[in-house]
């Protein structure tokens, strides 16, 4: 790997285009990443089955009001 060139990269101004292609190719990533978390999350979720999650506090099931919110 050629090091000089990896700090003339990094220092040199970036076109318009340049920068639009870029910032274009980071969304796709991100986007790309964002799918397959949530297809790991449904993966996730269908092999637990639906079972019910516990309540965030202990004992908030128990509170009539707080329980009809849910």
């Amino acid at each position: 790997m050629n090091i000089s060139y990896l700090i003339y990269q990094a220092e040199r101004q970036r076109g318009v285009t340049e920068q639009r292609e870029a910032d274009i190719l980071a969304g796709e990533l991100a986007a790309s990443i964002a799918k397959a978390g949530r297809a790991a999350k449904a993966a996730v979720r269908r092999a637990s089955g639906n079972r019910p999650q516990a309540p965030v506090i202990p004992g908030d099931d128990l509170i009539p009001e707080l329980s009809s919110r849910r």
